[in-house]
């Protein structure tokens, strides 16, 4: 199963065919530069194939994204497990950079959430971001995340605020902006 698609984007599983994909998005630097910096391309590999095995094991990945109205890839989007405790699922999106700018990245996140609380029924879903990057927090308030702490992550021991919704929060929020907009 795959988030629904959005006004503007699709979502597929990766496949083995995809290792252009995957590193055109994660060897970019810019793309990478908040969550370690660029891969290489051996690297950005074995992320496909990571991602490939979480969709066969747990039914979820960070799932490739595409404009609906030129078929264009613009990055992924989706859930897995939070790498020190399995039992927390984390939502992520990472955008092409040719995709800045266009609010994908929101778009992608929303379906990704209603993936995760309505199809999978996860009770909460936790998401990070590098300190300054300023657009990434502002998404997740947005969404409805809330901060809850930092952490220090990978192999770089990177600084990141970490932040959560639970499934009752996504609900009234999601609630309220679909009546404003009425």
């Amino acid at each position: 199963m795959i988030p629904a698609p959005s006004p503007r984007l699709t979502f597929r599983t990766w496949t083995e065919n995809d290792a252009r994909l995957a590193e055109a998005l994660w060897c970019h630097p810019e793309v990478t530069h908040f969550f370690g910096g660029a891969m290489t391309p051996q690297q950005a590999r074995d992320r496909l194939a990571i991602e490939r095995e979480n969709e066969n094991r747990l039914g979820m990945q960070y799932w490739p994204i595409f404009l609906r109205e030129t078929g264009e890839f613009a990055g992924c989007a989706g859930l897995r497990q939070w790498p020190t405790d399995p039992a927390l699922i984390e939502a992520g999106v990472h955008i092409m950079r040719s995709s800045w700018g266009l609010r994908l990245g929101e778009e992608a996140l929303r379906a990704v959430l209603a993936h995760g609380f309505d199809a999978l029924a996860l009770p909460t879903i936790v998401a990070g971001h590098g300190i300054g990057h300023d657009n990434s927090q502002k998404l997740l308030q947005r969404l409805g995340f809330t901060y809850t702490h930092n952490i220090k992550w990978g192999p770089q021991a990177i600084e990141v605020r970490i932040y959560a919704i639970s499934a009752a929060t996504w609900r009234s929020k999601t609630t309220r902006s679909e009546t404003a907009q009425i």
